[in-house]
């Protein structure tokens, strides 16, 4: 299941539309059984343990472990212990950028990198420090008639992952004892996609990526279709249409303008883009109902 679809299946209190999923520990056995992709997830397990298949591969997690990955493989838990108290965190690209860009220190980018220390063992004291941000983001998302409520999450997420990016901070000269070795492919997956969320709006091309991570584009094309099942391009291609979405719908910015941010040649070749993947035209997208579940075709 994807974040949109999985935030079907839980009361509205736990979400902000095409934003972000909170699951507590009350709600998290619902997730047994269940398969998430394509999406990025927080995980913090707090009392209990439970196994989950990550691919073809099994993985047991016990309590005061913290785990941040970017769920290409689909994840499965299949087990959960009785007394199991687990938080899962959903945001996706845009929430997240709305959160932290604003952040001053001179590393916050690393506080986006979504592949920084994807298993980590905490003590009792950082998991009540991570818990108690969760709690506060909980109550925001709980309370659906606050004015503020949207702004309200975005200061609790932007509060958990400073608080997150001080833990891994200061874990980081105990990296040999932490989880998650990454092989050659992992490697490169790695840094493939950290480019091309720093620049898919202004290189749509693949061989860009390549020439950065010194491969051809063949190797480059083979190891992400083996490691997510898609092509270089629709990794680009979905961050365009992500972006793309996200400007159409909370912005005043004209096609024009967004086709210009985006880097397209003319309005006109956006347009034909747009309306490949999507099935509509930019026009008809913005004014289309805001809450329209996520139109983006995934190959």
């Amino acid at each position: 299941m994807t974040q949109t679809e999985l935030m079907n299946s839980f009361p509205p209190g736990c979400s902000i539309n095409d934003r972000v999923l909170l699951i507590s520990p009350e709600m998290f056995p619902e997730l047994k059984g269940r398969t998430i992709q394509e999406c990025r997830a927080f995980l913090l397990i707090t009392r209990g343990n439970l196994t989950a298949k990550v691919g073809t591969r099994l993985t047991r997690v016990t309590s005061n472990y913290f785990i941040d990955m970017l769920v290409w493989e689909p994840v499965e838990f299949t087990e959960m212990s009785d007394d199991l108290r687990a938080w899962c965190l959903l945001p996706n690209n845009v929430f997240t950028n709305e959160s932290l860009n604003g952040l001053k220190p001179a590393d916050s980018e690393s506080f986006k990198d979504r592949h920084a220390i994807p298993l980590l063992q905490l003590d009792t004291d950082d998991t009540a420090t991570l818990q108690r941000q969760l709690e506060l983001m909980q109550s925001a998302l709980e309370n659906t008639a606050h004015f503020y409520r949207e702004e309200l999450c975005r200061t609790y997420f932007r509060s958990f992952m400073l608080e997150a990016g001080n833990i891994m901070h200061l874990k980081r000269t105990e990296s040999d004892d932490t989880e998650g070795i990454e092989n050659r492919q992992d490697t490169i997956l790695r840094s493939f996609l950290k480019l091309v969320w720093k620049y898919y709006k202004s290189e749509h091309n693949i061989d860009f990526y390549a020439s950065r991570l010194c491969l051809s584009s063949k190797h480059l094309s083979r190891v992400v279709r083996d490691k997510l099942g898609k092509t270089p391009y629709a990794v680009i291609r979905d961050e365009l249409l992500q972006q793309a979405s996200s400007l159409l719908k909370d912005t005043k910015m004209s096609v024009q303008d967004i086709s210009a941010e985006l880097h397209f040649s003319e309005m006109a070749a956006f347009c034909k883009f747009f309306k490949k993947h999507t099935g509509m035209s930019p026009t008809s997208f913005r004014n289309s109902e805001r809450e329209t579940p996520n139109l983006i075709n995934k190959d």
